[in-house]
């Protein structure tokens, strides 16, 4: 019989049969979006990319003996995350979920480390870089205002707090400055093998994804055997801990097919705030 993830009890799962309804019935609920399709003309492929590594392909028959391998010595970036309590993460009503997957793949990524993570706030970054606007945005775009300013820790600019002036405090400067996705990967989109190889490398990183479908942004940090067969990717979304299982998502291969991918592979060093 072929392996299968444990996938505990009442997991969201999300694949081509249930997609539409669950995405009308958030919509209904008054959910926060804003993962805009990525133009390519203007932020071409590669451009985000400043990779530690390359990874070559890994065959669709070595997927579940990979996952298999990873569940038993704890090695997804999931793992990671859970282990060092890396937060779910809460838009709460902004459309800024492009800089909130962003942001939770970085603190996973720095997770992976076995050092503390430090709750960093990725309101402010995007409140600077849309100039107080609430609009919608992809990764590449998040990366850019990272790279510009840096992430502030929570604990500096507390949730939401929509006032410019903060930008200048020398001890937000200072301390968002800390915080950098030094070297990142971005995988040829729309390609599912693609992200199953990232999540399963040697060296298994978890990956920003841009959904169409949904309009919205996640990260992947977990590979899956599925049922009957099939494959998908456990993913955080920034839409607090009380929503889906425990603030995650399951998508199927099918809703895990993203238009925008971008693995990370290292963060820079950072210190908590005092």
């Amino acid at each position: 019989m072929a392996y299968q993830s444990d996938l505990g009890t009442d997991p969201l799962i999300i694949d081509d049969s249930n997609a539409s309804r669950f995405v009308e019935k958030w919509r209904d609920e008054g959910k926060s979006f804003g993962g805009i399709d990525r133009d390519y003309k203007v932020a071409p492929f590669g451009s985000a990319s400043k990779p530690l590594f390359e990874i070559e392909e890994i065959p669709r028959s070595k997927w579940a003996d990979r996952i298999k391998e990873l569940d038993e010595t704890k090695g997804h970036p999931d793992d990671w995350r859970m282990a060092m309590d890396v937060p779910i993460l809460d838009q709460n009503g902004y459309g800024y979920c492009w800089i909130y997957g962003v942001v939770g793949a970085m603190m996973t990524c720095a997770a992976m480390t076995g050092q503390p993570v430090p709750h960093l706030n990725p309101f402010p970054t995007a409140f600077r870089g849309k100039k107080g606007r609430n609009q919608g945005g992809w990764g590449e775009e998040a990366l850019r205002y990272i790279d510009q300013w840096g992430v502030v820790e929570e604990s500096l600019w507390t949730g939401h707090e929509a006032k410019m002036s903060n930008c200048d405090r020398q001890e937000i400067v200072a301390n968002a400055k800390l915080t950098a996705a030094v070297e990142r990967l971005e995988l040829p989109p729309n390609q599912f093998s693609a992200l199953m190889s990232a999540l399963l490398h040697k060296y298994p990183r978890p990956v920003g994804m841009g959904l169409p479908w949904w309009g919205h942004y996640v990260y992947g940090c977990r590979a899956m055997a599925l049922p009957g067969g099939r494959f998908g990717v456990k993913a955080p979304n920034s839409w607090t801990i009380d929503w889906g299982k425990d603030g995650c998502v399951v998508l199927e291969e099918g809703k895990a097919t993203a238009a925008e991918q971008i693995m990370f592979q290292r963060v820079k060093p950072y210190l908590r705030a005092a």
